[in-house]
């Protein structure tokens, strides 16, 4: 298996880890000045291989270990922030910190998989992918169809989410392997997330706001906070589960991963 990976800048490096249907292009306009920046796309993503069978978190965790050939700050988007979070607890000297966005920590448990609002979302996401690679659409293509996309807010999705992140979207949705979606529909992927051991580097949550669908919304935060206690959260106002992309929270998202990076 070949593992797609950049590096770009000089400095301690600073590992970022995508979501699950992401890929290594959903950061690429980020850059963190006077570190080493290091965008890897997970298997069954972007440019890595694909793994038939082999969609589990403990893979994802395989991976991100991989490519931490010296210590590293980890930043992950959900599936991205609970692999970080498990390589720190696996490999703490490999981790100097972690800074987590939305991560679902608690999604891969029956009854919270069960009641995921964003199930039927996943399952949509699948049926157009399929769609979308059996036609042979480009990135572009995909791009432009995800952009057009209306909300429930009667907002288009090239409105709300930045230039970048939809056309990291339409690349990533072209590459992606579907079983990775069918792991998460099964409620297979996460199952085996562990989130009773210690975590002992500094940890930092940005998380999205319940009313827009968090992944890892105020009663998982307060769960975590009983069995971790130092780990910082920040809850962002109006923020959706992809930050990062999110016009409105894209400023916010940026100013607190360089005061902690």
């Amino acid at each position: 298996m070949s593992l797609y990976v950049e590096t770009t800048g000089s400095g301690p490096p600073v590992l970022l880890l995508h979501g699950a249907a992401g890929s290594s292009r959903t950061y690429g306009w980020l850059e963190l000045e006077g570190r080493t920046t290091v965008r890897m796309d997970f298997r069954g993503h972007g440019a890595s291989s694909r793994t038939p069978g082999r969609y589990l978190i403990q893979d994802y965790v395989d991976d991100a270990l991989s490519v931490l050939s010296e210590p590293a700050f980890v930043v992950g988007h959900s599936l991205g922030g609970v692999a970080a979070w498990m390589a720190a607890q696996q490999r703490p000297e490999l981790v100097t910190g972690l800074f987590l966005e939305d991560p679902p920590l608690f999604m891969g448990e029956p009854a919270a998989h069960a009641a995921n609002p964003a199930i039927p979302a996943f399952a949509q996401m699948r049926a157009d992918a399929q769609r979308w690679q059996s036609a042979g659409a480009t990135p572009e293509q995909v791009a432009g169809k995800l952009a057009a996309q209306t909300l429930p807010d009667g907002t288009t999705m090239g409105a709300f989410q930045t230039d970048e992140a939809v056309t990291a979207r339409g690349y990533a949705l072209t590459q992606l392997d579907l079983e990775v979606i069918d792991r998460i529909l099964d409620g297979t992927l996460l199952a085996g997330t562990d989130t009773a051991s210690p975590v002992t580097v500094p940890t930092f949550i940005l998380a999205a706001d319940d009313a827009m669908g968090a992944a890892f919304p105020t009663a998982h935060e307060a769960r975590l906070r009983a069995s971790h206690p130092d780990v910082e959260v920040v809850r962002l106002p109006g923020a959706s589960h992809t930050i990062h992309d999110q016009r409105s929270t894209r400023d916010a998202y940026e100013r607190a991963l360089t005061s902690r990076a």
